[in-house]
């Protein structure tokens, strides 16, 4: 489930009762969950607005493109600004949504079947959105809300929906970063990139690939803090590179074997101490209290909200008549349409974000790629051995395919060479937006 499902989730269902299954009128006193009052709000506040959405079957927890179409083009933005607050608390308060109501720890779920939970996890990573604004997508789209508002040389929509989708993000995304913003209609043209490249440099030590809005060279102007992970980069890029090692020699019983499952681990270890860092106390702190998680939701929805638009031939899309097989090459005619280019490489960090946000959140978490076992096990899983032998699981799959996926899109993205470790560049890594191989050296 991406956010734009958990949003439906937030906005679809009150209490015990799922808004989808209430009948017209709705109830006049609907009960909701403690977790979405917090201070300063009203349970007045939260009165449910949007139209029924089917509510998704157990084991097929996401929602129809059609039904996420219909909530980013809801022209109540008061009532999407609402979802997005609930869902924050959601996370914050480790709700599970289930078919027989909504739970928090300490409190167990009754029977019934959990349709998403965010109990033991945090379901977003900063890596996720700084993959994904690196391809430009959110300098690309406010040039179009821009040339829309202020002229017609994109012409005039004919399709309602596409007008309110435009309206909707010049109201959520361009303007400043607020979550208690229900009350704020207008909207602000200048955006808050300096806010989320402030958050990506402290926590990875990279800067976005391109400059500001106006085209200047550099990086656009924002506070680069003096504690930032720049070690992040050649720490990451070591580990890709073992578990490349790994997952070539995981079956080798001929030649010399490279893999070092005791590496891996302690890898991945001090991987999760870097980012610890920036979060601050993990262990007793809940999420809405963690250093960047603010700034972390806020860059995660900014850039989904926008790439879910071009992931098919939208009604957006075929409006701009940018039509196209790949997300990659959507963004790229849109891109020329309006002015701005895309990155020459969005096609790989948009295949790369949703793999890099697996494993960066698995590396948090603990329990898997700091175990021996599991590495060991992950390694082979696309080639096992024949039992008795350890037999690998799905998860170990997922795993093994994510870390190839960004092996291969990153070497693409950063013209690092990942899978020969003596040619490993070192150095601050750059996604270069003309797709040079140059490092930029600190």
């Amino acid at each position: 489930m991406d956010i734009i499902d958990n949003l439906i989730f937030a906005s679809n269902f009150s209490g015990s009762r799922p808004f989808a299954n209430v009948v017209s009128p709705p109830p006049a006193s609907p009960t909701f969950p403690a977790s979405i009052t917090p201070e300063g709000w009203n349970i007045s506040d939260f009165v449910d607005a949007f139209p029924a959405l089917p509510t998704p079957s157990p084991g097929a927890p996401n929602y129809q493109v059609a039904d996420k179409y219909l909530f980013c083009t809801y022209e109540d933005i008061n009532s999407i600004d609402t979802a997005i607050t609930r869902h924050w608390f959601d996370i914050d308060n480790r709700a599970s949504y289930t078919t027989n109501g909504v739970v928090r720890p300490p409190a167990t779920p009754a029977s019934g079947t959990v349709l998403c939970s965010f109990a033991n996890y945090r379901p977003y990573h900063l890596i996720y959105a700084y993959l994904l604004e690196n391809t430009r997508i959110v300098q690309i789209f406010e040039r179009l809300v821009e040339k829309y508002i202020t002229d017609e040389s994109l012409g005039i929509a004919t399709d309602s929906s596409v007008v309110a989708w435009i309206r909707n993000i010049e109201k959520l995304i361009y303007r400043d970063m607020n979550f208690y913003s229900g009350s704020q209609d207008q909207s602000r043209m200048s955006n808050d990139e300096a806010r989320r490249r402030n958050a990506y440099w402290r926590m990875f030590g990279m800067d976005l690939a391109f400059g500001d809005i106006a085209g200047h060279s550099g990086s656009g102007s924002y506070v680069k803090a003096k504690y930032a992970n720049q070690e992040f980069v050649p720490l990451f890029e070591r580990y890709i590179a073992e578990i490349w090692q790994g997952h070539i020699n995981a079956r080798n019983t001929a030649g010399m074997n490279t893999a070092d499952i005791n590496i891996l681990v302690e890898l991945a270890i001090q991987l999760r101490e870097l980012i610890h860092a920036r979060r601050g106390n993990v262990a007793s702190m809940s999420y809405a209290h963690q250093n960047l998680s603010r700034e972390e939701y806020h860059a995660v929805l900014v850039n989904s909200w926008l790439t879910f638009i071009i992931t098919y031939d939208s009604p957006v899309v075929q409006f701009l008549n940018c039509q196209s097989s790949t997300i990659g090459e959507r963004l790229l005619k849109i891109g020329t349409k309006v002015g701005i280019p895309a990155h020459v490489k969005c096609q790989s960090l948009f295949e790369m974000a949703g793999a890099m946000s697996a494993i960066l959140t698995a590396i948090e978490f603990g329990g898997v790629l700091d175990n021996p076992v599991q590495v060991r096990t992950m390694l082979y899983s696309l080639t096992p051995p024949p039992p008795p032998a350890a037999q690998p699981n799905q998860m170990h799959v997922d795993f093994m395919n994510h870390f190839l996926s960004v092996i291969n899109n990153w070497e693409k993205a950063t013209g690092h060479n990942i899978k020969n470790p003596d040619a490993n560049v070192r150095g601050t890594v750059r996604i270069h937006q003309n797709g040079s191989s140059k490092p930029v050296n600190s």
